[in-house]
Protein backbone atom coordinates (compact mmCIF):
# COMPACT_ATOMS: atom_id res chain seq x y z
CA UNK A 1 0.00 0.00 0.00
CA UNK A 2 2.94 2.79 1.14
CA UNK A 3 4.62 1.69 -2.62
CA UNK A 4 1.24 2.46 -4.35
CA UNK A 5 0.83 5.73 -2.63
CA UNK A 6 4.76 6.75 -2.89
CA UNK A 7 4.27 6.20 -7.08
CA UNK A 8 2.67 4.25 -10.04
CA UNK A 9 4.63 2.13 -12.41
CA UNK A 10 5.08 3.14 -15.97
CA UNK A 11 3.51 1.35 -18.59
CA UNK A 12 6.89 -1.02 -20.67
CA UNK A 13 5.83 0.75 -23.69
CA UNK A 14 6.53 3.90 -21.75
CA UNK A 15 10.15 2.61 -20.08
CA UNK A 16 11.24 1.17 -23.83
CA UNK A 17 10.24 4.68 -25.14
CA UNK A 18 12.82 6.27 -22.24
CA UNK A 19 15.09 4.08 -23.27
CA UNK A 20 15.54 4.56 -26.72
CA UNK A 21 15.25 8.57 -26.51
CA UNK A 22 18.22 8.26 -23.83
CA UNK A 23 20.19 6.27 -26.43
CA UNK A 24 19.26 8.47 -29.25
CA UNK A 25 20.40 11.35 -27.49
CA UNK A 26 23.55 10.40 -26.62
CA UNK A 27 24.41 9.24 -29.84
CA UNK A 28 23.78 12.86 -30.95
CA UNK A 29 26.04 14.02 -28.05
CA UNK A 30 28.86 11.82 -29.43
CA UNK A 31 28.19 12.50 -32.87
CA UNK A 32 28.48 16.12 -32.07
CA UNK A 33 32.11 15.32 -31.47
CA UNK A 34 32.62 12.84 -33.95
CA UNK A 35 31.72 9.92 -31.54
CA UNK A 36 35.15 10.83 -29.37
CA UNK A 37 35.77 10.12 -25.49
CA UNK A 38 32.83 7.87 -25.44
CA UNK A 39 32.72 3.83 -24.63
CA UNK A 40 31.20 1.33 -22.30
CA UNK A 41 33.45 -0.39 -19.82
CA UNK A 42 32.24 -3.42 -17.83
CA UNK A 43 32.98 -3.66 -14.37
CA UNK A 44 32.47 -6.78 -11.34
CA UNK A 45 31.17 -4.85 -8.28
CA UNK A 46 29.61 -6.98 -4.77
CA UNK A 47 26.50 -7.17 -7.03
CA UNK A 48 27.22 -8.90 -10.33
CA UNK A 49 29.09 -7.28 -13.21
CA UNK A 50 27.94 -4.36 -14.85
CA UNK A 51 28.42 -1.91 -17.53
CA UNK A 52 29.24 2.11 -17.44
CA UNK A 53 28.90 4.57 -20.21
CA UNK A 54 32.64 5.97 -20.14
CA UNK A 55 33.33 10.09 -21.21
CA UNK A 56 36.70 10.90 -21.44
CA UNK A 57 37.11 14.97 -21.91
CA UNK A 58 40.39 16.43 -21.79
CA UNK A 59 42.35 13.40 -20.05
CA UNK A 60 39.49 13.35 -17.02
CA UNK A 61 37.38 9.81 -17.51
CA UNK A 62 34.11 10.42 -15.89
CA UNK A 63 31.59 7.15 -15.67
CA UNK A 64 27.81 6.58 -15.93
CA UNK A 65 25.85 3.82 -14.73
CA UNK A 66 23.97 2.35 -17.98
CA UNK A 67 22.75 -1.72 -16.45
CA UNK A 68 23.50 -4.76 -15.32
CA UNK A 69 25.37 -7.08 -17.40
CA UNK A 70 22.72 -9.56 -19.19
CA UNK A 71 21.47 -10.26 -22.76
CA UNK A 72 19.20 -7.44 -23.05
CA UNK A 73 22.11 -4.18 -21.88
CA UNK A 74 24.67 -5.79 -23.91
CA UNK A 75 22.02 -5.95 -27.00
CA UNK A 76 21.17 -2.35 -26.16
CA UNK A 77 25.24 -1.48 -25.75
CA UNK A 78 25.62 -2.98 -29.37
CA UNK A 79 22.76 -0.93 -30.90
CA UNK A 80 24.64 2.60 -29.34
CA UNK A 81 27.64 1.00 -30.97
CA UNK A 82 26.22 0.56 -34.38
CA UNK A 83 24.88 4.45 -34.35
CA UNK A 84 28.00 5.70 -33.34
CA UNK A 85 29.43 4.23 -36.18
CA UNK A 86 26.82 5.11 -38.54
CA UNK A 87 27.07 8.66 -37.64
CA UNK A 88 24.82 11.48 -36.39
CA UNK A 89 21.58 10.93 -34.80
CA UNK A 90 18.31 11.35 -37.08
CA UNK A 91 17.23 14.91 -35.21
CA UNK A 92 13.18 14.13 -36.19
CA UNK A 93 13.42 10.59 -35.23
CA UNK A 94 14.67 11.68 -31.51
CA UNK A 95 12.27 13.96 -31.60
CA UNK A 96 9.69 10.94 -32.52
CA UNK A 97 11.22 8.57 -29.37
CA UNK A 98 10.57 11.72 -27.25
CA UNK A 99 6.89 12.50 -28.20
CA UNK A 100 6.72 8.27 -28.03
CA UNK A 101 7.71 8.30 -24.68
CA UNK A 102 5.59 11.59 -23.32
CA UNK A 103 2.52 10.18 -25.04
CA UNK A 104 2.83 6.48 -23.09
CA UNK A 105 3.10 8.55 -19.63
CA UNK A 106 6.29 9.72 -18.94
CA UNK A 107 7.23 13.16 -17.29
CA UNK A 108 8.09 16.03 -19.67
CA UNK A 109 9.43 19.19 -19.01
CA UNK A 110 8.26 23.17 -19.59
CA UNK A 111 9.31 25.04 -23.02
CA UNK A 112 10.74 27.42 -20.59
CA UNK A 113 12.82 24.74 -18.74
CA UNK A 114 13.45 23.51 -21.77
CA UNK A 115 15.59 26.24 -23.56
CA UNK A 116 17.60 27.30 -20.40
CA UNK A 117 18.70 23.39 -19.83
CA UNK A 118 19.64 22.81 -23.51
CA UNK A 119 21.19 26.10 -23.81
CA UNK A 120 23.51 24.93 -20.70
CA UNK A 121 23.51 21.28 -22.63
CA UNK A 122 24.49 23.06 -25.97
CA UNK A 123 27.45 25.12 -24.11
CA UNK A 124 29.00 22.08 -22.71
CA UNK A 125 27.77 21.99 -18.72
CA UNK A 126 26.76 18.27 -18.81
CA UNK A 127 29.72 17.24 -21.02
CA UNK A 128 32.36 18.38 -18.92
CA UNK A 129 30.15 17.10 -15.48
CA UNK A 130 28.03 19.32 -14.88
CA UNK A 131 24.57 18.03 -13.00
CA UNK A 132 20.87 18.96 -12.93
CA UNK A 133 19.95 18.77 -8.96
CA UNK A 134 17.01 19.61 -7.74
CA UNK A 135 13.07 18.89 -8.24
CA UNK A 136 13.79 18.50 -12.40
CA UNK A 137 16.43 15.81 -11.48
CA UNK A 138 13.31 14.22 -9.10
CA UNK A 139 11.33 14.20 -12.07
CA UNK A 140 14.22 12.69 -14.63
CA UNK A 141 14.97 9.78 -11.42
CA UNK A 142 10.98 9.06 -12.09
CA UNK A 143 11.72 8.41 -16.10
CA UNK A 144 15.18 6.15 -15.25
CA UNK A 145 13.15 4.03 -12.79
CA UNK A 146 9.93 3.18 -14.66
CA UNK A 147 7.42 5.10 -12.69
CA UNK A 148 5.65 8.44 -12.24
CA UNK A 149 5.72 10.31 -8.88
CA UNK A 150 2.77 12.48 -7.06
CA UNK A 151 2.15 15.32 -8.46
CA UNK A 152 2.52 17.91 -5.37
CA UNK A 153 6.82 16.53 -5.74
CA UNK A 154 7.13 17.40 -9.40
CA UNK A 155 5.88 20.65 -9.50
CA UNK A 156 8.08 23.19 -9.70
CA UNK A 157 10.31 25.98 -11.68
CA UNK A 158 13.27 26.07 -9.99
CA UNK A 159 16.41 24.47 -12.28
CA UNK A 160 19.27 23.88 -9.68
CA UNK A 161 22.39 23.33 -11.63
CA UNK A 162 25.62 21.99 -9.81
CA UNK A 163 29.25 22.36 -10.49
CA UNK A 164 32.59 21.97 -9.35
CA UNK A 165 36.25 22.39 -10.40
CA UNK A 166 37.15 19.49 -8.57
CA UNK A 167 34.14 17.35 -9.94
CA UNK A 168 34.35 18.24 -13.98
CA UNK A 169 36.20 19.09 -16.25
CA UNK A 170 36.48 22.62 -17.77
CA UNK A 171 34.18 24.46 -20.70
CA UNK A 172 36.44 25.13 -23.57
CA UNK A 173 38.29 28.26 -23.35
CA UNK A 174 36.62 29.96 -25.72
CA UNK A 175 32.81 28.68 -24.62
CA UNK A 176 31.00 32.08 -23.04
CA UNK A 177 30.80 31.89 -18.97
CA UNK A 178 27.63 29.68 -17.81
CA UNK A 179 25.37 32.65 -16.01
CA UNK A 180 25.30 34.46 -19.79
CA UNK A 181 24.58 31.76 -21.53
CA UNK A 182 21.71 31.34 -19.27
CA UNK A 183 20.37 35.07 -19.46
CA UNK A 184 20.21 34.69 -23.33
CA UNK A 185 18.41 31.35 -23.19
CA UNK A 186 15.55 32.91 -21.60
CA UNK A 187 13.53 36.36 -22.34
CA UNK A 188 12.86 38.12 -19.12
CA UNK A 189 15.70 35.92 -17.34
CA UNK A 190 17.55 38.74 -15.27
CA UNK A 191 20.32 38.18 -12.24
CA UNK A 192 18.97 38.31 -8.90
CA UNK A 193 20.46 41.50 -6.89
CA UNK A 194 22.22 40.43 -3.71
CA UNK A 195 21.86 41.73 -0.75
CA UNK A 196 25.46 42.39 -0.17
CA UNK A 197 25.94 45.03 -3.32
CA UNK A 198 29.58 43.89 -3.66
CA UNK A 199 28.91 40.02 -3.97
CA UNK A 200 27.96 38.34 -7.04
CA UNK A 201 24.68 36.94 -8.00
CA UNK A 202 24.09 32.87 -8.24
CA UNK A 203 20.47 33.05 -9.51
CA UNK A 204 18.27 34.03 -12.35
CA UNK A 205 14.84 35.13 -12.44
CA UNK A 206 11.92 35.57 -14.78
CA UNK A 207 10.81 38.93 -14.53
CA UNK A 208 7.22 39.22 -12.50
CA UNK A 209 7.28 35.50 -12.36
CA UNK A 210 8.36 32.20 -10.57
CA UNK A 211 10.65 30.97 -12.71
CA UNK A 212 14.22 30.24 -11.26
CA UNK A 213 17.39 29.44 -11.95
CA UNK A 214 20.25 28.42 -9.33
CA UNK A 215 24.10 27.83 -9.77
CA UNK A 216 25.35 25.95 -6.90
CA UNK A 217 28.87 24.52 -5.80
CA UNK A 218 29.96 22.19 -2.88
CA UNK A 219 30.87 24.44 0.16
CA UNK A 220 34.47 23.92 1.24
CA UNK A 221 35.10 24.71 4.82
CA UNK A 222 33.14 27.43 6.45
CA UNK A 223 30.50 29.27 4.45
CA UNK A 224 32.24 32.62 2.55
CA UNK A 225 29.34 33.32 0.04
CA UNK A 226 29.35 33.13 -3.48
CA UNK A 227 32.12 31.35 -4.82
CA UNK A 228 33.71 31.52 -8.43
CA UNK A 229 33.62 28.19 -10.44
CA UNK A 230 36.48 28.01 -12.95
CA UNK A 231 35.04 25.55 -14.84
CA UNK A 232 31.96 27.40 -15.81
CA UNK A 233 33.71 30.49 -15.76
CA UNK A 234 30.82 31.99 -13.40
CA UNK A 235 30.35 32.15 -9.44
CA UNK A 236 27.89 29.71 -7.26
CA UNK A 237 26.06 29.65 -4.20
CA UNK A 238 28.30 27.16 -2.18
CA UNK A 239 25.92 24.47 -0.54
CA UNK A 240 27.01 22.14 2.05
CA UNK A 241 27.44 18.52 1.97
CA UNK A 242 26.61 18.77 -2.49
CA UNK A 243 29.80 17.28 -3.32
CA UNK A 244 27.79 13.26 -1.87
CA UNK A 245 25.71 13.74 -4.42
CA UNK A 246 28.56 14.91 -7.42
CA UNK A 247 30.67 12.30 -6.24
CA UNK A 248 28.14 9.31 -8.90
CA UNK A 249 25.86 10.75 -11.32
CA UNK A 250 23.95 9.21 -14.12
CA UNK A 251 22.83 10.52 -17.77
CA UNK A 252 18.93 11.13 -18.17
CA UNK A 253 17.77 12.82 -21.27
CA UNK A 254 14.90 15.67 -20.06
CA UNK A 255 11.62 15.47 -22.67
CA UNK A 256 10.65 18.03 -24.56
CA UNK A 257 10.92 18.71 -28.12
CA UNK A 258 14.56 16.63 -29.16
CA UNK A 259 15.45 15.96 -25.37
CA UNK A 260 18.27 17.32 -23.42
CA UNK A 261 20.75 15.20 -21.89
CA UNK A 262 21.99 16.01 -18.61
CA UNK A 263 23.94 14.81 -15.69
CA UNK A 264 22.00 13.38 -12.15
CA UNK A 265 22.59 12.77 -9.22
CA UNK A 266 22.53 9.15 -8.27
CA UNK A 267 18.65 8.41 -7.45
CA UNK A 268 19.54 6.59 -3.87
CA UNK A 269 22.13 9.37 -2.99
CA UNK A 270 19.71 11.89 -3.80
CA UNK A 271 17.19 10.83 -1.37
CA UNK A 272 19.36 10.43 1.85
CA UNK A 273 20.80 13.83 0.74
CA UNK A 274 17.46 15.04 0.84
CA UNK A 275 16.85 13.88 4.02
CA UNK A 276 19.97 15.42 5.48
CA UNK A 277 18.67 19.00 3.37
CA UNK A 278 14.88 18.81 4.85
CA UNK A 279 16.38 19.19 8.28
CA UNK A 280 18.87 21.69 7.80
CA UNK A 281 16.17 24.52 6.17
CA UNK A 282 15.16 27.18 8.90
CA UNK A 283 11.44 27.20 9.72
CA UNK A 284 11.15 29.59 6.93
CA UNK A 285 11.46 27.25 4.58
CA UNK A 286 9.23 24.43 5.95
CA UNK A 287 7.31 24.07 2.95
CA UNK A 288 10.57 23.20 0.92
CA UNK A 289 11.64 20.94 4.12
CA UNK A 290 8.58 18.94 3.37
CA UNK A 291 9.00 18.72 -0.18
CA UNK A 292 11.97 17.20 0.51
CA UNK A 293 11.43 14.41 2.75
CA UNK A 294 8.36 13.54 0.04
CA UNK A 295 10.51 13.46 -2.16
CA UNK A 296 13.25 11.17 -0.53
CA UNK A 297 10.57 8.83 0.80
CA UNK A 298 8.81 8.08 -2.60
CA UNK A 299 11.91 7.72 -4.14
CA UNK A 300 13.33 5.43 -1.55
CA UNK A 301 10.38 3.38 -1.38
CA UNK A 302 11.05 2.76 -5.05
CA UNK A 303 14.20 1.82 -4.67
CA UNK A 304 13.70 -0.59 -2.02
CA UNK A 305 11.39 -2.16 -3.44
CA UNK A 306 13.22 -2.59 -7.37
CA UNK A 307 17.37 -2.58 -6.14
CA UNK A 308 18.13 -2.27 -2.22
CA UNK A 309 21.32 -2.88 -2.90
CA UNK A 310 21.77 0.85 -4.20
CA UNK A 311 20.13 2.28 -1.31
CA UNK A 312 22.50 0.19 0.91
CA UNK A 313 25.60 1.56 -1.08
CA UNK A 314 24.95 4.81 -0.91
CA UNK A 315 24.30 4.24 2.76
CA UNK A 316 27.51 2.99 3.50
CA UNK A 317 28.98 6.08 1.35
CA UNK A 318 26.76 8.53 3.37
CA UNK A 319 28.10 6.95 6.38
CA UNK A 320 32.02 6.91 5.71
CA UNK A 321 31.24 10.96 4.82
CA UNK A 322 34.41 12.93 6.73
CA UNK A 323 31.31 15.40 8.25
CA UNK A 324 29.80 13.88 11.30
CA UNK A 325 27.21 16.36 11.12
CA UNK A 326 26.25 15.02 8.07
CA UNK A 327 26.58 11.60 9.16
CA UNK A 328 24.29 12.41 12.15
CA UNK A 329 22.03 14.77 10.62
CA UNK A 330 21.04 11.67 8.19
CA UNK A 331 20.73 9.15 10.95
CA UNK A 332 18.35 11.46 12.26
CA UNK A 333 16.41 11.71 9.31
CA UNK A 334 16.29 8.04 8.36
CA UNK A 335 14.71 7.22 11.90
CA UNK A 336 11.46 9.98 11.53
CA UNK A 337 10.46 8.45 8.08
CA UNK A 338 7.54 7.33 8.00
CA UNK A 339 8.19 4.09 5.75
CA UNK A 340 11.46 1.95 5.46
CA UNK A 341 11.88 -0.50 7.99
CA UNK A 342 14.31 -2.39 6.39
CA UNK A 343 16.26 0.99 5.68
CA UNK A 344 15.96 1.52 9.44
CA UNK A 345 17.13 -1.83 10.14
CA UNK A 346 20.22 -1.59 7.52
CA UNK A 347 21.46 1.64 9.76
CA UNK A 348 21.05 -0.27 12.97
CA UNK A 349 23.50 -2.72 11.44
CA UNK A 350 25.58 -0.66 10.44
CA UNK A 351 25.84 1.24 13.44
CA UNK A 352 26.29 -2.11 15.55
Amino acid sequence: MIAAMAYTELSGSASMAYAEALESVMTREASASSGDGFGFVKKSVTRGDHWYLQHTLAGKKKQYYFGPDNEEIRGRIAQQKARWDEGKADTAQVEKLVAMALAAGCAGISHRAYKVLYAAEQAGLFRAGGVLVGSFAFLAMGNMLGVSWRRDTTATQDIDLAASDEAMVAIPENARPLGDVILDSETGLLSVPMLNPRAHSTSFKIRGGSFRVDLVTPRKGKPEGQQYVRAIQSYAEPVAFLEYLLEDTQKAVLLHKGGVLVNVPNPARFALHKLVVARRRPASQRTKATKDVKQATQLLTCLLDQNPGDVWLALDAALSHPSRKFRDTLRAGIQSLDVGAGLKARLAEIQG
